[in-house]
């Protein structure tokens, strides 16, 4: 009788191929948390310039409602554009002061501020919301 052996199947490279797909997949995972950390500084990025376009849209508005108030001391309301960005202002006279409200929009975000004038222009409140 005959007898046959089979070839042995070697093995030495299971261990370096098993460690490589180990490092590959903890390099991925680095690589991926690194990527997304940009993507939310980005977005924290575009929010902060979102919302200091909107209170200079709001604090423009305020500046037009107190010209508006040194030519004619009467309530005035308007929009305005301004660039891509708008605000809207509310002048209410009461007597010897004036209730200035102005909402200023930049995409989604919106800023408002309140300010109270009297009549010799000067601020007596101010607020930021």
């Amino acid at each position: 009788m005959i007898n046959f052996k089979l070839p042995k199947i070697k093995d030495d490279g299971y261990i370096a191929l098993i460690s490589l797909l180990i490092i590959s997949a903890v390099s991925l995972s680095i690589a991926i948390a690194v990527s997304l950390r940009g993507i939310e500084d980005l977005q924290m990025s575009f929010a902060k310039s979102s919302g200091l376009r909107a209170e200079g849209a709001a604090e423009s508005c305020i500046e037009e409602g107190v010209f508006r108030l040194k030519k004619n001391w009467a309530n005035y309301s308007a929009t305005l554009s301004i660039n891509s960005d708008s605000c809207i202002i509310n002048a209410t006279v009461n007597g010897n002061s004036a209730d200035l409200e102005a909402y200023g929009t930049a995409g989604i975000f919106t800023q408002k501020i309140l300010m109270q004038i009297d009549n010799n222009f000067e601020v007596t409140n101010w607020q930021k919301n």
